[in-house]
């Protein structure tokens, strides 16, 4: 079963029974799933391979690719999957993103970027992005509809963000309504800085707007505590916190140097206590991200991070997942390239396999 088909059955349990309840069978639930795991992970790494290699030469993304892929992970420490994916990912050339805007992200470079997160896992920009782009990405999250997410939350409609759930995401083809989102998705800087570090021509996967609020405790449904992302074979995340961050508003938190070689004992895939990570990285080397409204940073979450438990006020943050190939979490389009809007047209036309996620063409890209 995937993870989206476990959130999907948690949440319809969270409307129907009381909290204890709910958090004891998903207890019982986690090991004996984990029990399953465990007895396939010596065969993980070759079904791994063969569904991949598969994968690259029809373009067709398996139903089993998400499982396939935590198992890969998990047998072989995250190792696996980025060296295929560096194997087998089409030569980056920066050459095929010549067309695109530099009027964001101008100041950006690609190079520190890609440095500082093999290095560090992370990098934080030094230069902010325009106010005005992200108050228009906010207006567009703050209107929403959103969907509420948060453990036990029970029933409660989609529609603004609103202290009543821990937090709200808001759905992709909501969010591409916002010009500030469409204007970064064709920025040369990101595709450079994306490509420099997988090391292979990148797609965007997808893009990902949230808001959170404040809860007496981290909220696990809400990647409060920490994990790693397993999204695909490889890939980067660019951040952006459309409100200001500090301590009380719950700052994003990254294990430097976390994102390559993992311990075994922490990939099974539930969520960790800080005292779990601990064992392995001592919690003063752990990177909370602070910073105003338009901060920017990029991370390579197959490292272990949590977005912190908002205290007061509240944080919004937009994402845009750059990787080296659609083999994974299942993601659903935006709609057909025709239906892409006016403005992205030109970026589709020079790069249609940067945006084949979000708007496939015909046959299927891998």
């Amino acid at each position: 079963m995937t993870g989206r088909a476990d959130l999907n059955i948690r949440r319809l349990a969270n409307k129907v029974l009381p909290r204890p309840v709910v958090e004891r069978l998903s207890v019982v639930a986690a090991r004996q799933k984990r029990r399953a795991h465990e007895k396939r992970l010596d065969e993980a790494p070759d079904r791994f391979e063969r569904a991949y290699a598969e994968y690259w030469q029809t373009g067709v993304v398996p139903d089993d690719a998400e499982e396939l892929l935590f198992l890969a992970t998990w047998s072989s420490g995250g190792t696996l999957p980025r060296r295929l994916a560096g194997e087998r990912g089409n030569p980056f050339d920066d050459a095929g993103f010549a067309a695109f805007g530099d009027d964001l992200l101008g100041a950006l470079d690609p190079s520190a970027v890609a440095e500082g997160v093999d290095a560090d896992g992370f990098f934080v920009a030094p230069e902010l992005l325009d106010g005005g782009v992200v108050d228009d990405i906010l207006a567009t999250l703050d209107a929403g509809p959103a969907q509420p997410r948060g453990d036990g939350l029970g029933t409660l409609p989609p529609g603004p963000p609103a202290p009543t759930a821990p937090t709200w995401w808001m759905d992709p083809s909501d969010s591409v309504r916002s010009e500030g989102v469409r204007r970064l998705l064709h920025q040369r800087n990101l595709a450079l800085a994306g490509g420099r570090y997988l090391g292979v021509d990148p797609m965007i996967m997808s893009v990902v707007l949230w808001k959170s609020f404040p809860r007496t405790s981290p909220d696990a449904s809400s990647a409060q505590l920490f994990h790693y992302d397993n999204d695909r074979a490889s890939f980067v995340k660019m951040f952006v916190y459309l409100t200001d961050v500090d301590d009380a508003n719950g700052p994003h938190t990254y294990v430097p140097r976390s994102h390559r070689d993992k311990p075994r004992d922490l990939l099974h895939g539930q969520r960790l206590a800080d005292a779990d990570v601990a064992r392995f990285y001592p919690p003063e080397g752990w990177k909370r991200i602070l910073g105003p409204k338009g901060t920017v940073f990029f991370a390579d979450t197959q490292g272990f991070h949590k977005g912190g438990a908002v205290v007061s006020g509240d944080r919004a943050i937009f994402q845009i997942n750059l990787a080296s190939d659609r083999f994974g979490v299942a993601e659903l389009p935006l709609g057909p390239a025709a239906s892409a809007p006016d403005d992205l047209t030109p970026a589709l036309g020079s790069a249609p396999r940067y945006f084949s996620q979000l708007y496939p063409q015909e046959p299927p890209t891998p």
